[in-house]
């Protein structure tokens, strides 16, 4: 199939397929044409604007079941127009929720007359690529018989989706996980669905789609026509939703297991430890412009992309965790040439339509055999010559050799010349023979169970690799050495004054070393109070300031003094309280005297650490502390 305007965001199948009349020909059928498959005129007036000029085959199989009303099964290879497949006949007889523009008609009311109702059409696939693709030609399509299509996936904000559904809508693409967290919100409605498109079915079930698709074809009702679109009918691969259809015409024209004869492929055994340092030699040999490389996880997408920007490579990169919006950048700057290479996850290896891809790499071996022939059908599309590499280590060369027993055909060895493979590399026979078939999903996974299990039974022992230091890590040293030297020959630097920590024994030999100008406080202390030379009075000493202080005319009634005694009234001798063997240490100890308990008032001093003299008031303005708090501390 030929184009007459080629448009990178238009469907990846008008660019991909090959010559309908020229296939007719070989197999001996006669050409047939969009006029011939029922299409109306204001369908085919589309096809005009989008350039198709012939149906390619699974177009011309499939549009006459659909517009017959059959539920359909149709198995393709991507590239092969499945989306023209399933929007050019259900859009020709699809009914309108919002009704159709007429000539001077404002756009506001037409919107209001659908305002909450719709959609008429929905149309799952698995990636937010394929709905934007999806929508592409939805729109172009649309431009001709009026319908209004609305997108829903993730990784943008909930508020304009709902604003568009609140609005009304005849077709609704969207992706499993936000369509069912609309659902579950009250946003999307889905009772009116007549037209149900499961498109890519084996890869959302892949990738664990099941439960919300089973949620999503439950909310739509149960009289309507359902065309599931897959790359393969295996039953171990879509089997679990093939219930979903009633009596489906089947569609297979391409197997899974086929490649383009357009691609040339081959394979470069490498070591683990070489991988990284071989795919950056690889992509500067053969030039890095317009280059696909494809990586098993969204963290070794982010870590490669980082390594060949270190290299001075611009990348890339599009994988789950990057939002819609970095997605749509990454693809629009590598289609206009503003980065040299793509680093993705299998999330681009299904249906996106990227024009003039060079080659492909496959840096990681995918899980999944089917998998590969996704990946290397982005290069060599629409006739042109295409080629891809992928990398083997002695980890995955066995699931390589099982891709090869899909195809059905071997891989060339790719020439290394010059790159470093390093040790340890497997060992891939030239001449080898592909197996007679592929091992099943169960059988991959026992066989990489062995193989963990060998492995952490023998732990790797061989010795990493010399390298010789670099220029800059010898400086590093030099300096590091220099500054080291410099620092010892360096005087050491006055300390600044300050209280630093002694030991007892160290601080008691200072203190008898003092003059006697200036004698010991504790000795002072113990002439003059009859104090032990630590500085802690006797009990007779104690006893004896305590009648000092109370011969003094300025004692205070009621204040407990430092000898364990209380004074009395004025002039009366002290009366004996009990000794401080039986009370608390501190000495601040609230204990009232007898006048303090009739009046409820304390001296200024007697609320310990806190000097206030009340914590709040009574009746009476006295303090309401009660006797024998320490001061206000708990």
């Amino acid at each position: 199939m030929t184009q007459k305007n080629p448009d990178a965001r238009l469907e990846d199948a008008a660019m991909a397929a090959a010559d309908t009349d020229a296939a007719a020909d070989a197999a001996g059928r006669p050409s047939t044409s969009f006029a011939d498959l029922g299409l109306s005129e204001t369908v085919l007036a589309a096809v005009s604007d989008m350039g198709y000029e012939a149906p390619t085959p699974v177009q011309a199989a499939a549009i006459p079941e659909v517009l017959a009303g059959r539920d359909l099964l149709a198995a393709a290879q991507t590239g092969t127009g499945k989306t023209a497949a399933f929007l050019l006949p259900t859009m020709d007889r699809l009914p309108h929720v919002v009704p159709p523009a007429k000539k001077g008609e404002r756009g506001r009311r037409r919107r209001n007359a659908a305002r909450g109702r719709g959609p008429s059409m929905l149309i799952v696939t698995p990636t937010r690529e394929l709905a934007q693709q999806i929508d592409d030609v939805c729109r172009a399509v649309a431009a001709r018989t009026g319908h209004v299509a609305v997108t829903v996936v993730g990784g943008v904000g909930y508020v304009p989706q709902k604003q568009a559904l609140a609005r009304g809508c005849d077709i609704l693409v969207a992706t499993p996980g936000r369509l069912v967290d609309l659902m579950e919100q009250g946003s999307a409605n889905l009772d009116e669905v007549s037209v149900l498109v499961l498109d890519e079915a084996d890869r959302m079930l892949d990738m664990g789609f099941l439960p919300q698709v089973r949620r999503i074809v439950a909310g739509c009702r149960e009289q309507r026509q359902t065309l599931l679109f897959s790359a393969t009918l295996d039953e171990g691969r879509v089997g679990a939703i093939t219930d979903l259809v009633r009596d489906p015409a089947r569609v297979e024209i391409a197997p899974v297991t086929s490649t383009a004869d357009t691609v040339e492929q081959y394979v470069l055994p490498v070591s683990r430890d070489a991988k990284n340092a071989a795919l950056t030699a690889v992509l500067k040999k053969e030039g890095p412009e317009r280059a696909i490389v494809f990586v098993r996880t969204k963290r070794r997408a982010d870590t490669c992309a980082r390594r060949l920007s270190r290299a001075g490579i611009t990348c890339g990169v599009i994988h789950g965790d990057r939002s819609q919006a970095q997605r749509e950048r990454a693809l629009r700057d590598f289609r206009e040439g503003r980065v040299q290479v793509l680093v993705a996850t299998d999330v681009l290896a299904r249906g996106i339509d990227i024009t003039d891809v060079r080659y492909v790499v496959n840096f990681d071996v995918p899980e999944e055999p089917t998998d590969y022939i996704h990946r290397i059908g982005r290069t060599g599309r629409a006739g042109e010559e295409g080629w891809s590499l992928t990398f083997v280590t002695e980890d995955d060369v066995a699931e390589f050799f099982d891709i090869e027993a899909l195809m059905g055909k071997t891989a060339d060895l790719y020439d290394a010349d010059g790159i470093d493979t390093g040790d340890g590399a497997p060992a891939v026979d030239p001449d080898r023979v592909p197996a007679a078939h592929a091992p099943s999903k169960k059988e991959r996974k026992r066989r990489r169970q062995r193989a963990n299990k060998a492995r952490e039974r023998a732990p790797r022992t061989r010795e990493p690799r010399e390298r010789a230091p670099r220029a800059r890590d010898a400086a590093r040293r030099a300096a590091r050495d220099a500054m080291r030297e410099e620092e010892a020959s360096r005087p050491a630097s006055r300390k600044r004054p300050g209280k630093a920590r002694v030991r007892t024994e160290d601080a008691t030999d200072a203190r008898d070393a003092r003059p006697e100008s200036r004698p010991n406080r504790a000795r002072r202390r113990a002439a003059q109070f009859g104090e032990d030379a630590s500085g802690r009075g006797s009990r007779q000493g104690r006893a004896e300031r305590g009648e000092r202080r109370g011969e003094r005319g300025g004692r205070r009634e009621g204040r407990p003094d430092r000898g364990g005694q209380r004074s009395g009234r004025a002039g009366s001798p002290g009366r004996e309280r009990s000794g401080r063997d039986d009370r608390d240490s501190w000495r601040n100890y609230d204990e009232p005297t007898g006048r303090e308990r009739r009046s409820g008032a304390r001296g200024g001093r007697s609320g310990g650490r806190d000097n206030r003299s009340t914590y709040g008031s009574s009746s009476r303005g006295a303090s309401t502390r009660r006797p024998g708090d320490r001061g206000g501390r708990r």
